[in-house]
């Protein structure tokens, strides 16, 4: 192997397994990258079981691009491309390269966690191209980068409103011009968030933009969402419920930190369930609320769920209690729910059925300048999040009876 200087700001490189001419090339594209350090070509694949000394040396110090011939043996270059995103933890840029362009081979090594894939023989010009790609992420991660708001909404069961709310916290932070907002369905198929913004087709979902996690730059961000008209930027779920998106968690939770670099507010529509994804975006949030309706059902399932968060050392003080479709005359309080579960209510998001209906069937959410309850709700936790402060719930109530819905044995 040849090892070359190398300095602590500059840019990293190693290959593995490449031929003669394509490492020539390499070494002449390096010779135009001011400070590029090139750490040698390695002769090797890993091994099918961790080598962890063959790792240590190709990863110290941590490369930024790996250059990966396929062509030796593809089903242990494939390996080895995964065993080093996940070493990496998709920190460095993984280049594919072989003299077969097939489709299949090429999604085969971007599966692996390949970014690019370059084939036979190697373009000088391609290969500096990609190698000023990722020389530009560099510099673009050593600025002071933005950490944008996650507030994650989270089901005690089905049908408790959890996308109405998402959609309109998310419509309302954007077009009130509190900040960049982006709303993610999290849904693994079939989730309703673009139904309810009117959004008819969209290309890509969020699982897709999680399985490039290795290729995460702004413009491919840019590419994946869908702009409405409210301002507001959409990542929707798979429009399927046969294909169960397979993806990390951890991708999820680097994609989610990614996202948070470029936008002021971002706000995730969870199915129902603590999940091990849905567990991912809680991760990430600043804010996580366990939405519920005043029923016993749903009263039930958010103890059991603040249970699961202390079993799992969760903080129960990151979960916030949100009451959809309060009515302040209806049968169980704001005060009650807070004496079952011993924990606030952040927020009481009062019942506007026929409103909230006509704006699901019509894909057109409830203006912000509406006098609604609802909507003067939605417009204070708006507020209060742009300045960073909790958001004024409703006011105390007097204690009611409750005869026969047996609370108590919750």
């Amino acid at each position: 192997m040849n090892h070359l200087a190398e300095e602590n700001d500059s840019l990293q490189l190693v290959a593995i397994c490449l031929d003669t001419a394509s490492l020539a090339t390499l070494q002449d594209v390096l010779a135009q990258v001011p400070g590029a350090a090139f750490n040698g070509n390695f002769t090797q694949y890993l091994g099918r079981k961790s080598d962890l000394d063959l790792i240590r040396r190709m990863t110290h110090p941590t490369p930024d691009v790996i250059i990966l011939d396929f062509d030796q043996d593809r089903e242990r270059a494939a390996a080895t491309a995964e065993q080093l995103h996940e070493v990496l933890e998709g920190k460095a840029s993984i280049f594919a390269v072989s003299s077969k362009a097939d489709p299949d081979l090429i999604i085969h090594a971007m599966r692996s966690g390949c970014s690019e894939y370059l084939v036979k023989p190697v373009a000088s010009d391609r290969l500096a191209q990609a190698i000023s790609k990722v020389e530009g992420k560099r510099r673009e991660r050593g600025r002071p980068q933005k950490t944008g708001k996650v507030i994650t909404l989270l089901g005690a069961k089905g049908g408790a409103g959890v996308t109405v709310i998402a959609v309109h916290l998310a419509v309302y932070l954007a077009s009130l011009k509190k900040g960049k907002t982006l709303l993610i369905d999290f849904h693994p198929g079939l989730g309703d968030v673009a139904l309810y913004l009117g959004i008819d087709k969209h290309l890509y979902n969020f699982y897709e933009l999680v399985n490039n996690a290795a290729r995460l730059d702004l413009n491919l961000v840019q590419g994946f969402v869908v702009n409405h008209r409210s301002g507001l930027d959409v990542l929707p779920s798979p429009n399927t419920f046969d294909v169960v998106p397979t993806v990390a968690e951890k991708d999820a939770e680097y994609t989610i930190e990614f996202l948070k670099t470029i936008y002021d507010y971002i706000v995730i529509d969870c199915a129902p369930g603590l999940t091990d994804m849905n567990l991912a975006a809680v991760a990430q949030s600043d804010e996580m609320c366990l939405v519920a309706t005043p029923d016993v059902p749903s009263i039930r399932n958010l103890s059991r769920y603040l249970e699961h968060l202390v079993r799992f050392s969760d903080p129960v003080e990151h979960a916030k209690i949100v009451v959809n479709r309060y009515s302040k005359k209806g049968d169980i309080s704001k005060d009650r729910i807070e004496q079952i579960l011993k924990k606030h209510v952040h927020m009481a998001v009062p019942n506007s059925y026929a409103e909230v209906i006509e704006a699901v069937n019509t894909g057109t959410p409830i203006s912000a300048d509406k006098g609604l309850e609802f909507v003067q709700v939605l417009r204070r936790w708006v507020e209060a999040l742009s300045q960073g402060v909790s958001a004024p719930s409703a006011r105390p109530e007097p204690q009611k009876r409750f005869g026969i819905l047996r609370l108590g044995i919750l």
